[in-house]
C-alpha cells in the first residue's frame, strides 16, 4: 500500500507539467513561461524588390505598399522588403543604377531591415523614400537617413555601425544573392512578388493578389473592400507610362 500511495502522489504532482507542449513554453530566470500558439502558415508573402534612389520604387513604397499597415491587410501578410534592384557586383564592390549614393542607402536599408524587422523598419524605408523623392535632392546622403532613425526613435549610430563595419555590405549581397534567384529574373523595379508569383505590370493591383492567395478563415476587411479599389496599372501601360526602372536605362536623377 506505501508504494500505491507514493505512485498516486507522484501522478498528482505530475499531472499539471504533462499538460505542458515544449514547443509553446520557454524557460526564463527559473521559471516557466507559458506562451500561446502562433499560427503563421496562413500568412501570404508579399516581396518587394526595390532600390532606394529608384523614383518608382519610392512612389509605389509610400503610397501604395503603405496600404498593407493603413489597413488590417497586414494581419495576413508577411512583408519582405529586399534592397538591391538592378545593381550588379564588379569584381567585390555592388555597383547600383543610380550610383554610389544608392548603394550606400541600399546598405542602410539592409541594416535597419536586420535590426528592426518588425514595422518599424518599413517606417524607416517609407520615410528614407520620401525624402529621395523631393526635388531637390538631398545632398547629404546621411542627413537623408538620420532625420528618419531621429524621427522613429532608432539608434543611428547602431544604423551606422552597421554600415562602417562592413556587416552592412554582407547583408547587402545577400539581397544580391536573393535577387538573382528570382524565377522568373525580374524586369525591372518595383518588382512585386505575392507568394513567389510575379505580378509584373499589375503590382499596384497588390492587394487583389494578397486576398485571392490568403487562404485562411478569417479575411479582413481590406479584402473585402478592395474589389472597388483596383487600381488602373493596366490604363496607365495604355498611355505609355513608365512602370519601373529598368537596368538597361542610363540613370538620371536630375
Amino acid at each position: 500500500m506505501g508504494y500505491l500511495q507514493q505512485f498516486i502522489f507522484f501522478i498528482l504532482v505530475a499531472l499539471p507539467f504533462m499538460f505542458i507542449s515544449p514547443t509553446h513554453s520557454s524557460l526564463a530566470n527559473g521559471k516557466v513561461n507559458i506562451l500561446p500558439p502562433t499560427n503563421t502558415s496562413d500568412k501570404v508573402t508579399l516581396a518587394l524588390y526595390y532600390e532606394t534612389l529608384c523614383p518608382y520604387c519610392a512612389d509605389f513604397i509610400t503610397n501604395d505598399l503603405v496600404k498593407v499597415f493603413l489597413s488590417d491587410l497586414f494581419t495576413i501578410v508577411n512583408l519582405k522588403l529586399v534592397p538591391w534592384g538592378n545593381a550588379d557586383i564588379l569584381g567585390d564592390e555592388p555597383h547600383c543604377q543610380h550610383g554610389e549614393d544608392e548603394c550606400y542607402l541600399n546598405t542602410i536599408h539592409s541594416c535597419v531591415i536586420y535590426y528592426w524587422p518588425d514595422k518599424k523598419h518599413f517606417d524607416f524605408i517609407r520615410c528614407t523614400e520620401q525624402q529621395s523623392s523631393k526635388k531637390p535632392l538631398v545632398k547629404n546622403r546621411a542627413a537623408m537617413w538620420k532625420q528618419c532613425s531621429e524621427k522613429l526613435g532608432m539608434s543611428a549610430h547602431r544604423i551606422n555601425k552597421c554600415y562602417t563595419s562592413g556587416y552592412g555590405l554582407k547583408l547587402l549581397l545577400q539581397y544580391a544573392n536573393e535577387t538573382a534567384k528570382l524565377k522568373p529574373p525580374h524586369e525591372y523595379v518595383p518588382w512585386v512578388v505575392v507568394d513567389n508569383q510575379p505580378l509584373k505590370d499589375d503590382f499596384e493591383n497588390f492587394v487583389k493578389y494578397v486576398c485571392e492567395a490568403y487562404k485562411g478563415d478569417h479575411k479582413p476587411e481590406a479584402c473585402k473592400t478592395q474589389a472597388a479599389n483596383v487600381s488602373s496599372t493596366h490604363d496607365k501601360m495604355a498611355n505609355r507610362i513608365h512602370p519601373g526602372c529598368y537596368a538597361s536605362e542610363i540613370a538620371n536623377l536630375g
